[in-house]
């Protein structure tokens, strides 16, 4: 399902004014008056380095030789700016803490007249990404002249990284904190697609949850009612004919059945860190070996189900799921010689770390993966996190799986739940009075934008 148009140039507006005055000539003061806040020694000099999809940063230096970055949450990109630092600072600081992962250093954070902000130290080296794409594709895509050798190096690092961040185990859904100097789970999970439903869709904030989840099938009840929530609030490109929209509801409708049971081993946890925004293009690697020195770029990282870390790595093949083609079955035949690879590597670290002793048989992942493809875990995991390739996920690989064969839509919609189909005639005409008005009413108020 697209994404509101109307939305999205109002977020682009917002973030465009942010910019400019991000941009005037005292902020590089700003950024030397922040890091020296945080870190002892004189700050000689501070530029812009980076804008990224979520963050403006300036990379400062001081005179003995230490470089600190301050990175921006930037204001019509990231909605929820306050609670985004928050627990990318938190993620962070527990990785350092408690698992052998390189991270940035954390050295402080807080708010300026720029918004929210975090302090670390700067980690230089390229992006794995940067190493591994085709130099001819304008988006990011894996370089199909890459050897195998190079290519499952690389694979061989990023599967060091998954087994290590899964190791971790917790008893609630949701964010890190810190209480009384204990870990645990304290606030609600900040996703990736709550962000984008908030900033693309205009969901409103009473569509999200408000606090961590104590069960994986409560947690994806919840994300199929964002689903739901998605295609009620969204007024443009949400929805083409009423057969469509018909379509769109009811793909959701049923999909919601499936979350509510499709969690068996793992219902009551132990539960994992897992991150949305996992992959190369956050990977900092020395360029000659492709040896990982720091994982950087963790605001959308959270305790999960285990189920989001059993299935498959979606970037293999360096491309957002945004950016597949619509032929799923196209992709597959791309992605999975790139599985096999990865999971042969993946394999080999495995065997090596029960050797050593730094890895349990019971926290393999190569096999859950491989099983992942088999049972359809990978798409319903895919479509729960996905508002924009949900419907395409739903149609081609869940539906059926769960339902029996297609007859027709009226079929399924024989099968819905009777409070599913209250209201649903009124439901599809709201809808497709909304598109044929084409206005926007928001949700976030540009004060809401500056302090969330």
């Amino acid at each position: 399902m697209l994404f509101d148009h109307l939305v999205e140039e109002r977020q682009e507006r917002h973030f465009g004014t942010w910019v400019r005055s991000l941009l005037r000539s005292e902020t590089p003061q700003l950024a030397i008056t922040l890091a020296t806040q945080h870190r002892s020694g004189r700050a000689t000099a501070a530029y812009e380095w980076y804008h990224g999809n979520f963050n403006a940063c300036y990379k400062v230096e001081f005179e003995d030789g230490f470089h600190a970055i301050v990175r921006f949450a930037a204001l019509g990109k990231a909605i929820f700016r306050s609670e985004k630092v928050l627990n990318e600072s938190f993620v962070m600081e527990y990785l350092a803490e408690r698992t052998s992962i390189p991270v940035p250093r954390v050295l402080g954070k807080g708010i300026s007249w720029a918004g929210p902000y975090i302090v670390m130290s700067f980690i230089e080296g390229p992006l794995l990404e940067t190493l591994l794409q085709d130099p001819r594709k304008e988006k990011p895509t894996l370089n199909p002249l890459l050897s195998r050798m190079t290519l499952k190096k690389a694979y061989r690092e990023m599967a060091q990284l998954v087994l290590e961040l899964s190791k971790p185990e917790f008893p609630r859904i949701g964010a890190l904190g810190r209480r009384l100097g204990v870990w645990e789970v304290t606030e609600r999970p900040y996703t990736m697609n709550m962000n984008k439903l908030a900033g693309s869709a205009n969901c409103p904030r009473e569509d999200f949850p408000n606090q961590p989840f104590g069960s994986a099938n409560g947690y994806f009840d919840a994300l199929a009612v964002q689903h739901l929530c998605h295609l009620r609030a969204q007024r443009n490109d949400a929805v083409t004919t009423e057969a469509d929209c018909l379509k769109k509801y009811v793909a959701r409708c049923l999909f919601r059945k499936i979350a509510r049971n499709i969690s068996v081993e793992h219902r009551r946890g132990p539960f994992r860190l897992y991150c949305d925004d996992f992959r190369p293009s956050n990977i900092i690697v020395n360029e000659a070996t492709l040896t990982v020195s720091a994982v950087i770029d963790w605001e959308f990282a959270y305790v999960a189900p285990a189920e989001f870390t059993y299935v498959a790595p979606w970037w293999l093949l360096l491309e957002s799921p945004d950016d597949w083609e619509s032929d799923l079955t196209e992709f597959l035949h791309r992605y999975t010689p790139r599985l096999r690879l990865f999971l042969e590597a993946m394999e080999e670290c495995e065997v090596e770390k029960m050797r050593n002793g730094t890895l349990l048989e019971s926290q393999c992942l190569s096999r859950r993966m491989r099983e992942s493809m088999e049972n359809g875990l990978f798409w319903f995991c895919l479509a729960a996190r996905y508002g924009s390739m949900f419907d395409e996920i739903y149609w081609k690989f869940i539906d059926t799986r769960y339902h029996g064969p297609f007859i027709s839509i009226e079929h399924r919609l024989g099968i819905l739940n009777p409070a599913d189909k209250v209201d649903l005639d009124e439901f599809v005409q709201m809808k497709m009075q909304q598109s044929a008005e084409g206005i926007m009413e928001p949700c976030y108020t540009v004060e809401d934008l500056i302090y969330l």
